[in-house]
């Protein structure tokens, strides 16, 4: 599986759905290399094992190709296709053909899954015989999910399967974009034999991939922790889920990094969003942050209720001082590699 995010969160997702009907090997962590495939072949599979779940990482065109020329994958996911890495990339239409290298590499009747929901995913499958969509926000051929509830233990909803059939599940995940994910992880389970309802059990028992949108209960404050997370669709997405939650709403961010000419704007868009949805932003670091605290105060936020500090450790002390009635849910978004 490959993606410019998601495709980590995925790997963890299908390989507890599958455990348990299959002997399956993963790739650990983000091991997504070449030298890190190879790394986990040679030392970890071995002929008892039916599943081998392969992360793919790009930074260059033609870096998926290489990994799949050492896997020769039956099957593949495409989790997203977005702006990640464009310094090293240069534009869309490069990161695009990169992520279909897996579709390419398949086998004639090797099924590809595709995020739905993604514009630069669903438009350019048109090639792809054997295919099977996933969604959230969107319904169409495929997998997709609704009547999405978010809980106080994580999140309700359901899955329609092409057939029509339909299960009810509960995840200890939050987000729509781990829903997504989720989805994506039981469309490829269902195809390779597994009924919906023997998915109830497992999808229960996902847990978060640390340091995306986790959940940490500190007393009277709730961490929800994505510092691994610095794409745009993400940040966006992880603002929108801490909206969701009833209490005092507040930000903590450096910014993203690794967008190339489009960092500005896209930390400018995030201000935006941020300003729309949270309560307090705090930012780390004032010159890179600069963009994110203009779209913040051109939105008509309170500008007492944006601050800029030089470390996270600031941030978070001045966070907890917060009088606000309620209880206190603070973001950790982007990027963010200091212990709290």
């Amino acid at each position: 599986m490959t993606g410019s995010y998601g495709k980590t969160s995925v790997k963890y997702y299908l390989h507890t759905l599958l455990q348990e009907h299959f002997n399956v090997l993963i790739t650990p962590e983000s091991y997504n290399t070449p030298m890190g495939v190879v790394k986990t072949i040679r030392s970890s599979l071995k002929p008892t094992h039916e599943l081998f779940i392969c992360e793919m990482g790009a930074r260059h065109v033609g870096d998926i190709k290489e990994i799949c020329d050492i896997v020769h994958p039956d099957m593949g996911v495409i989790t997203s296709i977005g702006p990640q890495h464009l310094e090293t990339f240069f534009n869309m239409e490069n990161i695009v053909s990169t992520k279909y290298e897996l579709g390419d590499a398949l086998p004639e009747g090797g099924m590809l899954f595709l995020n739905g929901d993604n514009e630069y995913v669903s438009g350019n499958a048109d090639k792809y015989k054997t295919k099977t969509f996933y969604r959230v926000n969107s319904e169409g051929e495929g997998y997709h999910a609704e009547n999405i509830k978010l809980t106080q233990t994580g999140t309700d909803f359901t899955v329609v399967a092409p057939s029509g059939e339909k299960e009810n599940y509960h995840m200890k995940l939050v987000g729509a974009h781990n829903v997504i994910n989720v989805v994506g992880a039981i469309a490829v389970a269902n195809t390779l034999g597994v009924k919906l309802s023997d998915l109830i059990i497992p999808v229960r028992r996902i847990l978060p991939v640390a340091h995306r949108l986790e959940l940490l209960e500190r007393g009277n404050v709730t961490i929800i922790d994505d510092a691994y997370n610095s794409n745009p669709v993400g940040s966006k997405a992880a603002v929108e889920t801490l909206n969701m939650f009833d209490g005092v709403r507040i930000l903590v961010t450096p910014g993203m990094v690794e967008l190339g000419d489009k960092e500005e704007e896209y930390n400018y868009k995030f201000g935006t969003y941020a300003a729309a949805n949270c309560d307090y932003v705090l930012l780390v670091g004032a010159k890179h942050t600069e963009p994110i605290k203009k779209g913040v105060l051109d939105s008509g936020f309170d500008e007492n209720k944006c601050k800029v500090y030089d470390t996270l450790q600031e941030a978070l002390a001045y966070a907890y001082t917060i009088k606000d009635e309620g209880h206190k849910f603070i973001l950790l978004e982007n990027d963010l590699t200091d212990n709290y």
